[in-house]
């Protein structure tokens, strides 16, 4: 059989459409390319001789395809659970929950308290806050690794519809590994920051958007629009999403439903007016100063400064998405080597030029077609690229703003493989008619998809996240191991500050660890919900009253005239921080509050490697000597109340002399994470007070 000239359009298929016309004798294309050489071979006598169309139902492709999700998922699980209970503290878990919790009090954001992002995650983990309420951060991170899988669902939906309508498989498993076995994704995923619920709302937006066609176009449109505002108002940097959404819609708008576009701004109104336009009518002040001016007042110094944070940035993306780094770069070499391979065969005589693939008949060829309009794919990566640019830009661009857009870039790197994976699958089966037989090409792609599950798992576990579980730090030559889980130690810090707030009769907390206030469920002071981003030391006192801060001022009066928290729990990152330039505090600010602190505050212990970044946490006991006699006489009376329930609740407590010296003051101290973090009881009593009595903690023993 002679071959036809290589410099026929069907000689090299260069993109999917072409193969699937180089494929279809029927089409004008193809016809005329088959019948040109004089002995070519009619079509009837080509669909006898090629091989068999790949890949049918096979029962070995079902059961392989239907275990390979299954390993995804338990290793999704299996990260996110290792996350949730030993992932590190981060203070921005902290502020998000604490103003989740004021908004479920009736508290508005931006009106009430300062807060620098958009009002999505605080309206959603208030009608989940009953997690919160009843198992802590725990909870709120089961919550948003929820948000999390949510996200890796859609993407592998995206990925299934961007790739080759016959490979929806192959897709839908490169995405899943790429996405649900990325350590740093799962981390970032699980830990209560804007992420998760952000790339939820974005992914699905995204997926109803690829869904708008000439039959599907008000529904669609309409939630898509829905959807991708939802994304906006949880993270501003995602608005490029929504721009170029309506604008693919105005572009494909003749192979659409009339005035889709129109559907889909309706839907982006609507969310709108429900989430966004209330909560700027109430506070505009706090609106704008957490939306735009605590964004923009942040500098990163010189040109060269800044050139340096962004190539940081780029090497620890590299390093926490290498495995899809890598996946990009097999991608673009297999695309050069195809071109490389037509150039060559361009000028080869016509009968070295190997046999094209047009020989094959419609059947033999993989339908390579996505199940989404042509503009699509073009769009989602202009999306991609757009977010891309925008986190990049930013003054401090720290490498996971990126986490809410990584699902949706494994979705379109996956189905470019698998396009380009079909593609080559096609080519050889004409040279090599005995490996088109169902078995050969389902084993062909799930050890591809083992392939990549197996490189992602050992890279993933190669993670210094993986480290930081067991690991809490190195001294010299020795590694330190961890004694506990940082929940259980926020849990164990949490219960005993709780207990000595409320033996004194308070009902806040000093701190602006704002992850301890949520985890003890007390208040902070006025002008600390921001956590250690509350202090802006150059403002005036009317400007930071009405962004609800604290000036230099301010709180420096807070410490000195607090009452109502009894205790104060301090870390590395509290008072420590002065906005908005998010810069070490001034030495001479630092030692007037530590002596204002002193002067207020008894020192009880400190406890090292706690919270983000293994700081020192401080804890401190309020001093009524100290007080005004008013005030004095206040928390004396509420610490004779809290030891006359104790002493009803345990009749073996020592009663409360006439002075008025507290029984809490004969409590332990603190646990300490010199030793292992246990609840806050004495167990070496051999008699006295029940040591699982929770009033028994503040009773002394007895003599």
């Amino acid at each position: 059989m002679e071959t036809t000239s290589p410099s026929s359009p069907a000689a090299e298929p260069e993109t999917t459409q072409d193969v699937v016309d180089a494929a279809n004798p029927q089409q004008p294309e193809a016809t005329e390319t088959a019948e040109a050489p004089e002995t070519a071979a009619s079509p009837e006598a080509a669909e006898t001789d090629a091989p068999a169309a790949p890949p049918p139902h096979h029962p070995s492709w079902r059961w392989r395809y239907a275990f390979l999700p299954l390993v995804a998922l338990l290793g999704w699980l299996a990260f996110t659970s290792m996350n949730v209970w030993w992932g590190e503290l981060n203070q921005d878990e902290g502020w998000y929950l604490y103003a989740a919790r004021e908004l479920r009090a009736g508290h508005m954001p931006y009106r009430d308290f300062a807060f620098t992002q958009p009002p999505m995650l605080p309206l959603v983990y208030a009608v989940a806050y009953a997690w919160v309420t009843r198992l802590g951060l725990l909870g709120a991170r089961c919550l948003t690794a929820g948000f999390g899988l949510l996200a890796i669902l859609a993407s592998g939906w995206l990925a299934m519809r961007t790739g080759p309508r016959s490979a929806q498989r192959l897709s839908l498993g490169l995405c899943a590994a790429l996405a649900g076995l990325n350590i740093y994704q799962s981390y970032f995923t699980t830990i209560v920051k804007t992420y998760a619920l952000a790339s939820a709302f974005l992914a699905w937006g995204l997926v109803l958007l690829s869904c708008v066609s000439d039959r599907h176009a008000v529904r669609a449109a309409f939630a898509s629009g829905f959807l991708l505002v939802c994304a906006l108002a949880t993270r501003v940097s995602l608005a490029p999403a929504f721009v170029l959404g309506w604008l693919y819609l105005i572009v494909s708008s003749r192979r659409l439903k009339p005035w889709a576009w129109l559907d889909y701004l309706l839907g982006a109104a609507l969310a709108g007016s429900l989430i966004v336009v209330p909560f700027y009518l109430m506070g505009r002040d706090g609106f704008l100063f957490g939306l735009v001016e605590y964004h923009t007042l942040r500098t990163a110094g010189p040109l060269l400064s800044r050139l340096v944070l962004k190539a940081g940035t780029l090497v620890r993306l590299l390093q926490a998405y290498f495995p899809a780094v890598l996946a990009t770069i097999t991608l673009l070499g297999l695309v050069v080597w195809d071109a490389r391979k037509r150039r060559i065969l361009a000028h080869l005589p016509a009968t070295d030029a190997p046999a094209p693939a047009a020989v094959l008949p419609p059947s033999a060829l993989a339908d390579t077609r996505p199940s989404v309009l042509p503009a699509f794919t073009p769009f989602l990566w202009l999306i991609l690229l757009a977010i891309f640019v925008v986190h990049l830009s930013a003054p401090f661009p720290y490498d996971d703003y990126q986490v809410p857009i990584y699902p949706i870039f494994a979705a379109a790197i996956s189905a470019a493989i698998t396009r380009r994976w079909i593609l080559r699958e096609t080519a050889a089966l004409a040279a090599l008619p005995a490996a088109n037989t169902p078995h050969a090409i389902a084993s062909r792609r799930t050890a591809a998809l083992w392939s990549v599950i197996a490189f992602s798992v050992l890279y993933a576990l190669a993670s210094p996240i993986a480290q930081g579980w067991f690991v809490a730090g190195r001294d010299r030559v020795w590694w330190k191991l961890r004694e506990q889980s940082p929940i259980s130690q926020l849990r164990d810090q949490a219960q005993w500050i709780r207990n000595m707030t409320l033996a004194a009769g308070g009902t806040a907390l000093l701190t602006q660890d704002t992850y301890l206030a949520v985890e003890a469920d007390l208040d902070v002071l006025p002008g600390f919900e921001m956590g250690p981003f509350s202090y802006y030391p150059d403002w005036t006192a009317e400007r930071a009253a009405a962004c609800h801060v604290h000036n230099r001022e301010s709180l420096r009066d807070a410490i000195r005239t607090v009452t109502n928290a009894p205790v104060a729990a301090l870390s590395g990152y509290s008072l420590a921080i002065a906005c908005p330039e998010v810069r070490p505090i001034d030495p001479n600010d630092d030692a007037l509050f530590r002596a204002i602190l002193a002067d207020r505050y008894d020192h009880v212990e400190d406890i090292p490697h706690f919270g983000q970044a293994s700081t020192t946490l401080s804890l401190w006991r309020i001093k009524t000597a100290g007080l005004p006699p008013d005030e004095a006489a206040t928390v004396a009376a509420l610490s004779d109340a809290a030891a006359l329930t104790d002493a009803l609740l345990d009749p073996f407590a020592p009663a409360t002399d006439a002075e008025g010296e507290e029984a809490a003051a004969t409590s332990p101290a603190p646990p300490s994470s010199a030793e292992p973090l246990a609840p806050f009881t004495d167990t070496t009593l051999s008699d006295g007070p029940d040591p699982t009595d929770p009033a028994a903690e503040f009773a002394a023993p007895p003599p």
